[in-house]
């Protein structure tokens, strides 16, 4: 990896993204190194989603997509298809996104690339998940 710091970008279906963030770090009382959230509308075209993505990625300033993690809220998305096409498929992409993912990112390691802090969220993600 040729970052030391894995670079994360929340990709969701309007703002819930966005919102999450927010109120993660809030909760957090800090924000988020190198994250950023995207929305993407019903309706942006492939073209436009795709734009935003780039976009996201650029103004994290990572110039390698081997060092970014999506955090994407629905498995065979257009957001989620995209993502991994981004990263030509090498697992740097997780799905079904949720509050415990966010918070984990203040105390998880990030300089051990985006495919570790991606099973660690994934693993945080869903212990998380309860039924009560």
């Amino acid at each position: 990896m040729s970052a030391p710091y894995t670079a994360v970008v929340v990709v969701t279906h309007g703002r819930a993204g966005a919102d999450m963030l927010d109120a993660a770090q809030a909760f957090l009382h800090m924000q988020l190194p190198m994250v950023t959230a995207i929305g993407i509308h019903p309706d942006d075209d492939q073209d436009t989603v795709n734009d935003k993505i780039d976009q996201a990625v650029s103004e994290l300033g990572v110039r390698n997509w081997e060092d970014v993690l999506f955090l994407v809220d629905l498995v065979g998305s257009t957001p989620a298809r995209l993502c991994c096409g981004k990263c030509n498929d090498k697992g740097h992409v997780v799905t079904g996104l949720n509050m415990p993912m966010l918070l984990k990112l203040a105390t998880a390691d990030r300089s051990t690339g985006p495919a570790s802090l991606g099973s660690t969220l994934v693993l945080t993600g869903t212990k998380s998940i309860h039924v009560e």
